[in-house]
């Protein structure tokens, strides 16, 4: 596969050229002969934190070459993977990541895995230095019993196969057979996950979405999602925008209970401190009093 002539060209010492979204050009380049002097980076992770690096390399070191090593045939990795859908104006800093790989002295090698194609030391042979910027490939159980029962998916899982993650093609979650669903968490991820669970598929489709997730959503049967935290609403970790957009939801009703929401006093200091957390609260507490019904 291209993976493996990737990898064989880095072995030989040749590179196997610059991808613009993904494909590869034509032009391949010696890595064996560098301009005299020259810094050889290798980034391993073509998401936010591979890109910011080889952002602050090519500025702060000119004449530096930096190769973006990735896994996957195609760049952008949290931003492409894990961003959802109907966000288009945070995905829209692969803009800025392109224009770092437009760069004379910035490649992109995909279909290369650290560790299955290529060793760390082979790397370290290749270049002055190599820095790790990849994300996690594993979930973080909660260590609870029926957590590996079908039908209980990680979020990460989740959000990749929406996404259209190659590696979460065939997830195939249980959409069409449950009316009701539980999502653990109070932070942004959570409150994707139950937006997109709720949104109209007719809203979904303007959206770069996945099409068999988009299918799978539309033949769902989810009528209810439950959010569920460990904390109150004073350490809700979602931001107001985030909370904002699921409470204008079209036919949907966000249900809180008065007991949950309300503060104690150790926790209205705390929300009163900071300017963000007064504003998240004041929301909820708005939701609640107009019955959370969608716009």
């Amino acid at each position: 596969g291209a993976g493996h002539q990737n990898l064989a060209m880095l072995r030989q010492g040749v590179h196997p050229g610059r991808r613009t979204l993904g494909l590869l050009l034509p032009a391949l380049r010696r890595l064996s002969t560098p301009a005299a002097g020259a810094l050889r980076v290798a980034v391993v992770g073509s998401g936010p934190g591979g890109f910011y690096t080889a952002r602050t390399l090519l500025k702060k070191h000119p004449g530096v070459e930096v190769d973006v090593v990735e896994m996957l045939p195609v760049p952008f990795g949290l931003v492409r993977y894990g961003v959802a859908p109907d966000h288009a104006d945070t995905k829209n800093v692969t803009a800025e990541f392109q224009g770092i790989l437009d760069s004379p002295d910035c490649s992109f090698i995909g279909n290369v895995k650290v560790g299955r194609d290529v060793t760390l030391e082979e790397l370290q042979g290749l270049y002055h230095a190599v820095v790790m910027s990849y994300g996690a490939e594993q979930d973080r159980v909660l260590g609870v019993p029926g957590e590996e029962l079908d039908g209980a998916l990680s979020a990460r899982a989740f959000v990749n196969w929406f996404n259209g993650h190659p590696h979460y093609a065939t997830l195939n979650p249980p959409l069409a057979s449950c009316e009701r669903a539980v999502v653990v968490g109070n932070g942004n991820v959570a409150v994707d996950v139950a937006r997109i669970l709720l949104k109209p598929p007719s809203l979904l489709a303007t959206t770069d979405i996945a099409d068999a997730a988009l299918e799978a959503l539309g033949s769902s049967k989810v009528r209810q999602v439950d959010v569920v935290g460990r904390r109150g609403a004073a350490q809700a970790a979602w931001t107001t925008a985030e909370l904002r957009e699921i409470t204008r939801l079209p036919g949907v009703r966000v249900v809180m209970q008065p007991n949950e929401v309300a503060l104690d006093e150790m926790d209205t200091a705390s929300v009163n401190k900071a300017r963000a957390d007064k504003r998240r609260y004041q929301l909820l507490q708005e939701t609640l009093q107009n019955g959370g019904e969608g716009e």
